[in-house]
């Protein structure tokens, strides 16, 4: 006897935390703009007190690095807009914790490389307090479980559509759990895989890397939260549709806007032999194979949504 629960969800929902996503969904939209467009991503360099190189290659380069939080901000922006939407208790929680970390990451980890510069130290502190107390305080409304029973001579193995599924959700938290860490504790190496052809880049002074390695923690700190945000998905993925279709989409928008920002950016800065072959060709695999799980789901979902009416 196989028991499966399911949770009865109704449209009731905390509107605390509704509310919260859409102010993230403004905030995370707001600064995809600001580092993604080079004529916004001046001001938020102007914004933060990120001092710029006197070399122009250099300064170029460090506008460049600030574009890749664009990508990560865009992906935040997805789960936002899902847990505006969503009805599914599970999803909301996991989409809001991992959108969460990220303001107490940064109070962590590359503000404090700047000198605890109070602004940014301030600003963070109060939205982790915000978000954090919400958290704690204000919880999703759980509906009763009802139990439903349904008898099977054992449980079928999974198919081949899952097994790629998880393996995919796997490699792309792997990866996305690499790249944080590589920009968080080994900036300088980020840097130098991120622009091979810019010479003596390792060899400049530490006041003309400032501003690109804050660029890099600052990344690396969102790309830590997005990565534990992918690992949570990873493990549900089979029991919580919902949250596996989230961040289906959230992946995909994010290696796509990887693609329309840093990456073609940088391509249209110092050529595309200025750029580390493997990047652009891993994140091209890993885009084709989530389209296609995207694009499979929705057929999927459709299909099963006509069959039962």
């Amino acid at each position: 006897m196989k028991i499966q629960n399911k949770t009865i969800v109704g449209s009731q929902r905390s509107k605390v935390r509704t509310f919260l996503f859409w102010c993230l969904a403004l905030v995370w939209f707001s600064e995809m703009l600001f580092l993604g467009v080079p004529f916004f991503n001046r001001v938020w360099i102007e914004l933060w007190h990120v001092a710029p190189p006197r070399d122009s290659e250099l300064a170029t380069a460090s506008l460049l690095t600030g574009m890749v939080g664009a990508p990560v901000k865009g992906a935040f922006f997805v789960m936002a807009v899902w847990g505006i939407t969503s009805t599914n208790p599970s999803a909301r929680t996991a989409l809001f914790v991992s959108m969460a970390l990220v303001p107490p990451f940064n109070v962590a980890m590359p503000f404090r490389y700047q000198g605890f510069v109070l602004g940014p130290v301030l600003v963070g502190s109060i939205l982790s307090a915000i978000l954090w107390l919400s958290f704690l305080l204000f919880k999703e409304p759980y509906r009763q479980t009802e139990q439903k029973a349904k008898t099977s001579l054992g449980q079928l193995p999974s198919s081949g559509w899952e097994i790629f599924q998880y393996l995919l959700f796997a490699i792309t938290s792997i990866a996305i759990t690499v790249l944080a860490f590589l920009f968080l504790f080994f900036p300088k190496t980020a840097l130098a895989l991120s622009f091979p052809c810019v010479p003596n880049l390792l060899e400049s002074s530490q006041t003309d890397l400032s501003g690109m390695i804050y660029h890099s923690m600052a990344s690396g700190t969102h790309l830590l939260a997005l990565s534990i945000g992918s690992w949570i998905a990873t493990v549900n993925c089979r029991r919580n549709p919902s949250l596996r279709k989230a961040m289906t989409i959230t992946i995909t928008v994010f290696i796509a806007l990887f693609f329309i920002f840093p990456i073609s950016q940088m391509i249209a800065a110092f050529g595309i032999d200025c750029i580390t072959p493997s990047i652009p060709y891993a994140f091209a695999l890993l885009l084709a194979g989530w389209l296609i799980c995207a694009f499979s789901g929705s057929v999927k979902f459709k299909t099963v949504s006509l069959n039962s009416n």
